[in-house]
């Protein structure tokens, strides 16, 4: 359902002062309105009903914004496959893969995005032939080359934790792990995290997390408590679902320009998961690759 804060105030539910004074109003007046002014539209049934006006209005090259009631599960790939960028929230892992790999095959872009308390992620899979012109200078760009190396979605997907460290990393990064773990809760027990089910996400991410502690990697060891003791995963759990607006305008911006860059082909573009750490405002990239 549609939050009430997503909507103007007079397409709120509920009656309002004013409305109730109308209807006192129309009591004692006996030239009444007609019906059609007297009834209340019913307000969107999901968000993307209630931004589609906005959206329109924003863009006016727009031809169309469809939306579509259903789940994710039920639009074929062919529908992913018509779009040049798709970009996709709260997403498990089975049907990322598979709307990446759609998206991807018909020579779109795809962005996966989540935020989740101060912290964010975004997984980038811009397809195998995908070319770009690195800025090289004021004014000056270079020739057409291919993103190197290219990892799809499923393969970063399949990386081993132990494995998901930067340049300068000794151990996987906090946010990445975390986000992991969210995605790793989600396809074992289908659905995202959230404080109702803190003491379940507590129990499958030790056991994933000591699982990939014991698979041989380039990270230093780490073990079933790295993401921090039972409280502190209670916590990353009700976290999951906890999208506080200054990090998501953030990141947005962040990705907004990145896609920019990757229809445009101008400027180098990130490859292929960025980390938002609203604590220090930091926002970084790096390549997620087997080691």
């Amino acid at each position: 359902t549609t939050p009430s804060s997503f909507l103007p105030p007079g397409e709120r539910g509920g009656t309002t002062k004013v409305d109730s004074e109308k209807s006192v109003a129309s009591e004692n007046d006996d030239s009444s309105e007609p019906d059609k002014k007297k009834q209340r539209t019913s307000p969107p049934s999901t968000v993307a009903a209630a931004m589609r006006p906005h959206v329109i209005e924003l863009n006016p090259l727009l031809d169309e914004c469809n939306i579509y009631e259903s789940s994710v599960n039920d639009i074929p790939d062919e529908e992913f496959a018509k779009y040049d960028v798709v970009v996709a929230s709260r997403l498990g892992m089975d049907q990322a893969k598979r709307v990446s790999a759609a998206t991807t095959k018909g020579g779109g872009k795809f962005y996966l995005v989540d935020c989740f308390g101060l912290s964010g992620c975004a997984m980038l899979d811009l397809g195998p032939d995908h070319e770009s012109r690195k800025e090289i200078g004021k004014g000056k760009l270079s020739d057409l080359v291919k993103v190197e190396p290219y990892v799809p979605l499923g393969d970063m997907l399949a990386v081993k934790l132990g494995d998901a460290t930067g340049r300068w990393d000794k151990v996987p990064p906090k946010i990445w792990a975390t986000y992991r773990a969210y995605l790793e809760y989600e396809s074992k027990a289908g659905k995202w995290p959230s404080a109702d089910c803190a003491d379940d996400f507590v129990e499958k991410t030790k056991q994933w997390l000591c699982e990939e502690s014991e698979k041989p990697s380039s990270s230093k060891d780490f073990s079933e408590d790295y993401l921090g003791k039972d409280e502190d995963l209670k916590q990353l759990a009700a976290l999951a679902t906890a999208e506080v607006s200054p990090v998501c305008a953030v990141l947005g911006g962040v990705l907004g320009n990145e896609i920019i860059k990757a229809i445009s082909g101008r400027g180098e573009p990130a490859n292929n998961i960025l980390l938002f750490d609203g604590i220090d405002g930091g926002c970084r990239s790096f390549i997620l690759q087997e080691k």
